[in-house]
């Protein structure tokens, strides 16, 4: 069974890779690029990519530690933390209580085009 932390890690990779993809083409036509913000809720992961000693909780992903480390050291991505509170993915990803889930239904910007106006 992965942790939660191996399972943030692998997503944080993931995503890593895809703005890299992303960026290939406007690097190309000479445009020049922030870094692009990713929102990361697992303090662990936060911790691991900005720090590179690695330890027993890395030994399954150490390579992907490398990957996320290198691109942030290069500017290709900028980690911020985030509240799991604030994490708008999990409207789509959680059950959630009703308070939290019209929280974050109302931070998407979705309509409701059956209701009445």
């Amino acid at each position: 069974m992965r942790s939660s932390f191996e399972a943030e890690y692998r997503a944080l990779t993931i995503v890593t890779g895809e703005i890299q993809w992303l960026t290939y083409l406007p690097h190309d036509f000479g445009i020049i690029h922030k870094p692009a913000l990713v929102f990361c809720d697992n303090k662990s992961a936060l911790h691991i990519t900005a720090n590179p000693d690695f330890h027993e909780r890395t030994n399954h992903i150490e390579i992907y530690c490398h990957l996320v480390h290198d691109k942030l050291l290069s500017g290709l991505i900028k980690l911020l933390p985030i509240a799991s509170a604030q994490q708008l993915v999990d409207v789509y990803t959680k059950a959630l209580a009703l308070g939290a889930f019209h929280f974050i239904f109302s931070k998407l910007g979705i309509n409701d085009i059956h209701s009445p106006t």
